[in-house]
């Protein structure tokens, strides 16, 4: 069975974002956001895919409602 996405990206329900920085790596900036749920804290890289190849783009956009 592969790498279940949904599943990975579920992990983050819960966290709040509470920093961002731009992680200077040369030519490219990785997009970086620091979030945080009770004691814990992680970093959500946006990586252009699941080898961290360069810095991808993540589009915000409003939720639509049923």
């Amino acid at each position: 069975m592969g790498f279940n996405l949904e599943e990975y990206y579920k992990q983050m329900v819960g966290f709040k974002i509470v920093g961002f920085k731009m992680d200077d790596e040369g030519i490219d900036s990785w997009p970086v956001f620091i979030v945080k749920k009770g004691a814990e804290t992680l970093q959500m890289v946006v990586s252009r895919d699941q080898e961290g190849n360069g810095p991808g783009f993540m589009f915000i956009e409003d939720v639509k409602e049923d």
